[in-house]
């Protein structure tokens, strides 16, 4: 690997690292409410209760259909808008899914409370198993009652990511965790409420996080606010449009598990359901990682893919991979050495249901390192616009090949087939699409980039872009020489490619200034590429944290200069950092 390359990975390295920090703290309060629901409600209540809790997981995923098809769209649309000095159209799109998430969210909330018993029924709490019946339904009212602060907590966070603001999206995560175990105690232990207790101090929990992500908005310096006349109903088609294939992935993810419960209460009753909520429970959390890589994918992917850069997603899809094989494969072998012990904090006396739990979590073990790796796919495909692909690979990670193993898994060794059943489909959804990638006509693409699934002329030819890498001012001068040229040749009158030297020059000039002045090594990734009529420039780097706020305002075009329509008509301007 030459050593522009090498440093141009390290930068891609760095952004990935930081983009699946702050996206793994997004699912962390989901996963941390329902651990600690599960742990406190088979500790306080028992294993009846604890079955139950399992039927209703079902109810996250719903939240999640609404809450990550809107969190996408609303994170990608505002980058975008960001990037171009457009904060009035960022607030727009903000505005709009703040309206359209609690609408949606309150009317999942009163339908759901208004509907709670047949949707227990539905839920697998009927026929022989129809004790569960009261218990799910207490518990899903009070879940449904904090839904609509549930939908808002993953759509708010990313936008104070780009707010600059990460440090109270973290303390937002703190205060879920603690307002679940404070409301459990208040309402379980303290109000004898049971099981609807528990949903309440959940609910709760999401009330103390919102409130924790609000003080946000009440700083005079924030770029993003809210107005309802801003909320332009025109950008509906176009945000639901964005965030389609997540949603379709969390339905499968949502109607999978119904199905499934109901296999599993047939073949091994009510032990096996509360072995399958301890699983789930300790699910949550154990792909919470696995979530926050996946969500990296989905954000820097779709960078690479307006540029053309396939080296970019190269170095994207190896260094995703190497997360899930080092920090993914720990967990997943822990979790198998430590089954006894986290079943253990379950069910401490043991029992049926105990011996059944700990052959799920082990079953399990070895699903961790393999779904990952199918979320990494699902997130690219997604990113590139690949939408065909991606439908029929979401579909069938998330509904057709779980529930086809499950059943007939079920019909040829029991419980333990169930047990088995999600790793065995995992591979196989992960060996479609790799027989799909090998199988599918790919002219002048070879190689491991078939599975890449890229279309054919798809990356910028080597003669149409220039990478650059700086890491001292001594070398900002040259760069811009080198950019007029290559402006130059390519087609570019005079004047053009002067404004895109100046840029350049300004841009690593500053960079290297006030980002490169903490004496750490540092490098600037420059490309420059010619699309169509325009130039395209690009600077990745891995310095400090900038202001984003001072960005957007120093980007914003002042329509009254004179140069104001040329420069933003003729040349294209993107930067890239590391925050």
């Amino acid at each position: 690997m030459s050593n522009q390359k090498r440093l141009s990975t390290a930068i891609i390295r760095k952004q990935f690292a930081g983009t699946f920090m702050v996206m793994t703290m997004v699912e962390l309060a989901n996963a941390v409410t329902a651990l600690i629901d599960g742990l406190m409600t088979a500790r306080l209540l028992g294993p009846t209760e604890m079955a139950a809790d399992g039927l209703t997981q079902p109810y996250f995923t719903v939240a999640t259909i609404i809450s990550g098809m809107l969190m996408v769209s609303c994170q990608t649309i505002c980058a975008k808008s960001m990037g171009s000095g457009k904060m009035d159209e960022a607030n727009r799109t903000f505005s709009l899914t703040c309206v359209l998430a609690l609408i949606a969210s309150t009317a999942m909330a009163v339908l759901g409370i208004i509907f709670a018993t047949p949707i227990a029924q539905f839920l697998g709490a009927r026929g022989d198993s129809a004790e569960l019946l009261p218990y799910v339904r207490q518990y899903l009212i009070g879940l449904l009652l904090g839904t609509p602060f549930n939908v808002m907590i993953p759509i708010l966070v990313p936008i104070l990511r780009l707010d600059g603001d990460t440090g109270l999206a973290n303390a937002a995560a703190a205060a879920v965790a603690i307002g679940d175990v404070g409301g459990n105690v208040l309402f379980v232990v303290g109000f004898k409420l049971g099981l609807f207790g528990f949903g309440l101090g959940t609910s709760f929990s999401y009330v103390l996080g919102c409130a924790v992500l609000m003080i946000h908005f009440l700083k005079k310096d924030r770029m993003f606010r809210f107005s309802l006349k801003k909320a332009d109903w025109g950008r509906v088609p176009g945000i639901l449009s964005a965030g389609l294939p997540r949603a379709v992935s969390k339905v499968g993810r949502t109607l999978a598990p119904v199905i499934i419960n109901s296999i599993i209460l047939a073949v091994g009753a009510t032990a096996a359901m509360t072995a399958a909520s301890i699983q789930n429970n300790t699910r949550l959390l154990i792909f919470t990682p696995a979530t926050g890589i996946g969500s990296a994918v989905l954000l820097m992917a779709g960078i690479f893919a307006g540029e053309q850069d396939v080296e970019g997603i190269r170095a994207m899809f190896s260094i995703a991979l190497q997360r899930i094989f080092t920090v993914i494969l720990a967990i997943g072998i822990g979790v198998f050495i430590a089954a006894p012990l986290i079943v253990g904090f379950y069910l401490p006396d043991g029992g049926e249901a105990a011996r059944l739990a700990v052959a799920a979590m082990r079953w399990y073990a070895l699903l961790v390192p393999i779904k990952p790796v199918n979320m990494v796919i699902s997130s690219y495909l997604q990113a590139m616009g690949f939408k065909k692909i991606t439908y029929f690979f979401t579909l069938a990670e998330e509904f057709a090949c779980p529930v086809l193993c499950a059943f007939v898994l079920s019909r040829l060794f029991g419980i333990n087939g169930i047990w088995a059943a999600p790793a065995v489909a995992e591979l196989l959804v992960l060996l479609i699409y790799a027989v799909m990638a090998i199988v599918r006509k790919s002219p002048g693409c070879g190689g491991a980039d078939k599975l890449l699934f890229l279309p054919a002329g798809f990356g910028v030819p080597k003669e149409d872009s220039m990478s650059i890498t700086v890491t001292e001012m001594d070398g900002v001068i040259g760069v811009s020489q080198r950019v007029e040229e290559f402006c130059t040749e390519h087609g570019a009158d005079r004047r053009r490619a002067y404004l895109s030297a100046l840029c350049i020059e300004e841009m690593a000039g500053n960079t290297v200034q006030y980002g490169f002045s903490d004496g750490k090594k540092h490098t600037i990734d420059i490309r420059v590429i010619k699309k169509g009529d325009d130039i395209l420039l690009r600077l990745r780097d891995n310095c400090a944290r900038f202001d984003l706020k001072e960005k957007v305002a120093h980007w914003t075009l002042n329509p009254d200069h004179p140069d104001s329509r040329h420069v933003e008509g003729r040349v294209v301007y993107e930067y890239d950092a590391d925050e």
